[in-house]
């Protein structure tokens, strides 16, 4: 009996011991955790494997507070709420703003946003540029206008569910014929037939005013209806207060057409329009410029 008081009288300084080690690394571990994750160390750099929340400002023809930068995104409600930064033709406020969760090598957003964060820490705000081909790089329909003599015909066909898309406040009923007023801004007539089809027969005047079809701070378009003959509708296109970004090219203007909506991208000099058209058209292969700024690293 005394020789197993004796052990136990050995092994409980032993088992103390180990119980107070185990206890110091555990409070050591656990404030490493709550360290890196409510209060992060200033020091440390996002590395591929990490989950960082980032704020960022995504424009445009240039960086965030340059002369020709357009947001087009944003995680901040003070850039989307103020009416000094000039917005792009399809941004869209949110009902709330918050910033963004990126894990490193998810691959989930564009490659140099994603890859811009490595070796950046909590706090760091820096700018990064991502070519037109590493971003939403895709097919889209170009065409071309000018700025005189184009044509349309004065009577064509529609599908229904088309034409209920552009214009959603026109019930037709089938065999009757109603009058609306068209995106161009004249009057036309839509009849729907068989099939579910509807035909539509343009009834704009020939005027030297125009019919406006944009208009957004000093850029007015307007469509100038100069002759209606044999089915044909001959107009020209006049584009005033444009913004040029560098050569021909000018800060998108989207034209809503009814049938089709397109981005005018260039005027030429000689008169040519340069468009773009297409599921999201805007920003398809357009170089995107990101302000980003790193809010947390898990």
């Amino acid at each position: 009996m005394t020789g197993e008081r004796t052990a136990k009288k050995d092994r409980d300084p032993i088992f103390t011991v180990c119980l107070v080690v185990f206890l110091i690394a555990a409070v050591i571990v656990t404030g490493i955790y709550v360290q890196k994750t409510c209060f992060p160390m200033g020091d440390e750099t996002a590395s591929v494997g990490d989950k960082v929340t980032v704020n960022y400002i995504g424009t445009y023809y240039d960086e965030f507070g340059k002369e020709n930068a357009v947001v087009f995104d944003t995680s901040k409600s003070d850039v989307a709420n103020n009416d000094s930064y000039a917005k792009s033709n399809d941004f869209t406020k949110k009902t709330s703003y918050s910033p963004l969760d990126v894990t490193i090598g998810s691959n989930t957003m564009i490659r140099g946003f994603e890859d811009s964060i490595v070796g950046h820490k909590v706090g760091d705000r820096y700018m990064v540029t991502c070519p037109a081909n590493e971003s939403y790089y895709g097919a889209t329909d170009v065409g071309t206008l000018n700025a005189k003599g184009n044509e349309m015909s004065a009577s064509f066909e529609m599908p229904l569910t088309q034409f209920q898309s552009a214009y959603s406040d026109v019930k037709l009923v089938n065999g009757e014929s109603k009058t609306f007023t068209t995106k161009y801004g004249w009057d036309a007539q839509a009849t729907l037939v068989e099939n579910k089809t509807v035909v539509i027969t343009y009834l704009p005047t020939v005027n030297s005013d125009g019919y406006k079809v944009y208009e957004s701070g000093e850029t007015v378009v307007k469509y100038i209806v100069t002759s209606i003959d044999d089915g044909k509708i001959v107009y020209d296109i006049d584009i005033k207060g444009a913004k040029k970004v560098d050569g021909n090219e000018i800060q998108m203007i989207k034209l809503d057409l009814g049938g089709q909506v397109i981005y005018i991208t260039e005027i030429d000099t000689d008169g040519t329009i340069t468009y773009k058209s297409g599921n999201n058209a805007e920003k398809v292969n357009e170089t995107l410029y990101f302000q980003i700024e790193i809010v947390k690293i898990a």
